[in-house]
């Protein structure tokens, strides 16, 4: 399994797409986040059956960071406690970003504490859309990620590659990947091998104390509209209902980040151990010939419609009688 990351628009669908030869995610015309949601491809490389795993980034349009740290975390888990072979981790940005953004920033740090110290040899750091820059600018841009927000990983044995947007190219970088040892994140040791909470993480407390960041904001906006409330006359009324409108607004923002960090502190790998044990059981009775790793790791992350008329084939499952489609897997 390779896992595929980056933030929102860095260009992941396409990247498995070139990897698949065909179109098997949606691919986003604008930098709306178009996978929201973790989804599993499988594709062939060579004598390799490889399954990708792509990632929501962490300024998805539609979803919490709490939420998609929380499926990420379950698949990492299911994927460790299951023993399917780890082989690193695929990081993604866009080489025509003029500066690193803020959720370019928060991003790449919650992917450095899912991944752990020890695990950075796995992590292949991948430059994208070269031909929408020139060869003298683009060239200026990755020196400076080399020098500057991707040192550190560099020096603890990550590589940085491009990627020219064909398929020998997606090709050849996942290659690199395939040949490495076996990988364990730090959130996989943290989440199973220590019993550790979400909230408990590297990652999880990087969330949370983000979510504490925005609560205090949220709390400071409230008090300063409930100052203004007390502070206009009486004939204020317009202004009084809007300032209202406001504080309700700015009250629920509260409420749903405080959510948030509540929902951090689920015994993630515990939870996952439990669901795989009743899963393997249902297998076992239902659909023996199909192995039962992925059988189960289906059951933990969506399936892309276009993937569904491959996924038989690259199983191994060929007879011709079988009634088996992945909606069934997927019904448990």
């Amino acid at each position: 399994m390779i896992i595929i990351m980056g933030v929102t628009g860095a260009g992941k669908s396409y990247f498995i797409n070139r990897l698949a030869g065909r179109e098997v995610v949606q691919e986003g015309a604008d930098l709306d986040s178009c996978t929201q949601a973790c989804q599993l491809i499988p594709i062939t490389i060579g004598a390799s059956k490889v399954l990708l795993i792509d990632t929501p980034g962490f300024d998805d349009t539609q979803r919490t960071d709490s939420e998609i740290l929380t499926e990420i975390a379950r698949i990492l888990s299911c994927q460790y406690q299951l023993g399917v072979d780890l082989k690193g981790v695929i990081y993604i940005h866009r080489i025509t970003d003029i500066r690193y953004s803020r959720s370019s920033v928060k991003t790449f740090e919650v992917f450095k504490k899912i991944c752990g110290e020890r695990a950075l040899k796995n992590v292949l750091l991948i430059t994208s859309r070269w031909g929408e820059v020139s060869q003298s600018i683009g060239s200026d841009r990755e020196r400076q990620l080399k020098d500057r927000f991707w040192a550190y990983m560099l020096g603890r044995g990550s590589n940085i590659s491009r990627f020219y947007g064909d398929r020998d190219s997606a090709i050849g970088l996942i290659s690199q990947l395939l040949m490495k040892e076996t990988a364990v994140l730090e959130l996989q040791e943290e989440l199973v091998d220590n019993g550790k909470r979400l909230s408990e993480t590297s990652a999880g407390a990087y969330v949370s104390n983000n979510i504490d960041d925005m609560k205090k904001r949220y709390e400071e906006e409230l008090a300063s509209l409930e100052k203004l409330k007390l502070e206009l006359r009486a004939n204020d009324r317009a202004m009084k209902r809007q300032i209202q409108r406001d504080w309700e607004e700015e009250q629920l923002r509260l409420e749903k980040a405080q959510k948030e960090q509540v929902s951090l502190q689920r015994p993630v790998g515990t939870e996952v151990q439990e669901e795989i044990k009743k899963k393997r059981f249902k297998l076992s009775l239902l659909i023996p010939f199909i192995p039962s790793a992925i059988s189960i790791m289906c059951m933990f992350v969506g399936i892309p419609p276009g993937v569904s008329g491959i996924f038989t084939s690259w199983m191994g499952i060929d007879d011709p009688g079988s009634d088996f489609s992945l909606s069934d897997l997927l019904s448990f």
